[in-house]
């Protein structure tokens, strides 16, 4: 029986120290999820605006329109690739943690190896945050392009009438 208690006590401890790296698994997984849809709506977005430009329907002005979105929707997709790749390379890392804690001879702290693969991750889970807010701030910018033409004609006809 005396042998049971630290067994139990170990693989407590191990457990304990699991929690925190399979957490982190988690919470990056639904970020990934949600990069992954927003890649999705974009690469739709950028079809959608790349048919309108190749059929020709369109006036000059607003080719031109399309062109600069369609620069700022490639800026936005290479931004979210490269966050979706972080946050993979980020869940990769948060495994090895996990992995390392349990292959541990002293699962009562992380070690080199699991400090190394925990703070990859974290740092791989910043890069891709930091990314988002990047494509977030390309996102006005494609809205505001988007309208550009709309709102230009509204303004002139607002000015007129001031005057």
């Amino acid at each position: 029986m005396p042998q049971t208690i630290p067994q139990a006590i170990s693989i407590t401890t191990v457990i304990g120290s699991v929690v925190a790296p399979v957490g982190l698994i988690t919470t990056t997984a639904i970020l990934l999820s949600g990069y992954t849809s927003k890649y999705s709506s974009i690469s739709d977005q950028m079809r959608g605006l790349a048919t309108e430009y190749r059929t020709g329907a369109s006036t000059a002005a607003r080719h031109r329109n399309i062109q600069e979105q369609l620069r700022l929707y490639h800026r936005r997709i290479t931004a979210m690739w490269v966050a979706s790749t972080l946050l993979s390379l980020a869940l990769l890392s948060f495994v090895a943690t996990v992995l390392v804690v349990l292959f541990s001879t002293k699962a009562t702290h992380l070690g080199p190896a699991g400090v190394g693969t925990l703070l990859g991750g974290l740092v791989f889970v910043a890069a891709a945050i930091g990314l988002e807010l990047y494509e977030i701030s390309l996102a006005r910018l494609t809205v505001a392009g988007e309208l550009s033409d709309i709102f230009e004609g509204s303004e002139k006809a607002g000015s007129q009438n001031r005057h």
